[in-house]
């Protein structure tokens, strides 16, 4: 196969299902502050797959409501816009977006481990008081080229992981020698394609280099994120790696052992009930 370029992979992005209409309107919402938060609410319900999702999430142990939660708009009032936001976009991904056939490549564990680092994400902006909305969805996203590939170029990408396998690498190791480009390169592309805000595409992008941007940036909670997510081994695959840490990176975000161990609980908890999202 001839090496693809960027282009050529967001071009064929078309072959793939069409994002549900109501996740298009949740990315343009989250460039405005001044939401019609009502009329947002009633047409997440009209999607009644995505909107099942989400309150059965809304409705799980962790968040431990007193009331069920029976619609969208009583979703909004409990958990507030920006959490309903976030799991729209993840159901909204989870739904629309093909599992790849690739041998070897597993739809479930992809989601996992993209939901685990999405919960870790959000961990570590509590503890650094950040906003939880974009590091959530970058951490659900982050690896979001990677199922773009697999999609597209199966047979290419399961070459490149049976080489990653003996020869005991990383396949994001691999990727550019095989296709030219990396998962982080084509998921900042496909993002950005999807209009999503720049400072969450450019998180997708650098994950793998947060030392390119400026300290604290979202990517190095992205970063930081995707490595505790597979400590936690939340993708349920044991033989994971660990990806390397760019150690200047997580000095710069100031997140002390006590903390951090905060976060693992936090993440680990979290996630048993977000997973319900997963089907």
């Amino acid at each position: 196969m001839s090496r693809p370029s960027l282009a050529e992979l967001t071009g064929q992005i078309r072959q793939l299902p069409a994002m549900p209409l109501i996740a298009l309107e949740v990315i343009r919402s989250l460039q405005h502050s001044d939401v019609d938060v009502e009329g947002l609410a009633r047409r997440i319900a009209q999607d009644q797959a995505i909107a099942a999702r989400v309150l059965r999430v809304a409705n799980s142990p962790f968040y431990g409501l007193q009331k069920r939660v029976a619609s969208i708009h009583d979703a909004i009032v409990v958990l507030g816009l920006a959490a309903v936001r976030s799991l729209v976009l993840a159901a909204s991904m989870l739904t629309c977006l093909p599992g790849g056939s690739a041998r070897g490549f597993s739809r479930d564990a992809f989601w996992r481990h993209g939901l685990g680092t999405a919960l870790a994400a959000q961990a570590l902006a509590r503890v650094l008081q950040r906003p939880a909305e974009p590091v959530f969805i970058a951490g659900l996203l982050h690896d979001i080229g990677r199922l773009a590939m697999v999609s597209l170029y199966p047979e290419p990408y399961a070459a490149m992981q049976d080489q990653a396998v003996r020869e005991d690498l990383p396949p994001s190791l691999l990727e550019a020698g095989h296709f030219g480009f990396d998962h982080a390169e084509a998921g900042a592309s496909l993002a950005t394609l999807w209009n999503f805000p720049p400072a969450i595409a450019d998180a997708i992008g650098r994950h793998h280099t947060p030392g390119e941007c400026p300290p604290g940036s979202l990517a190095g909670i992205i970063h930081y994120a995707d490595a505790i997510a597979r400590a936690l081994e939340l993708d349920g695959e044991p033989d994971g790696q660990v990806p390397h840490l760019d150690q200047a990176t997580i000095d710069g975000l100031g997140v002390s052992w006590e903390q951090l161990n905060g976060v693992l609980e936090d993440t680990a908890s979290r996630f048993e009930s977000c997973r319900l999202m997963l089907g």
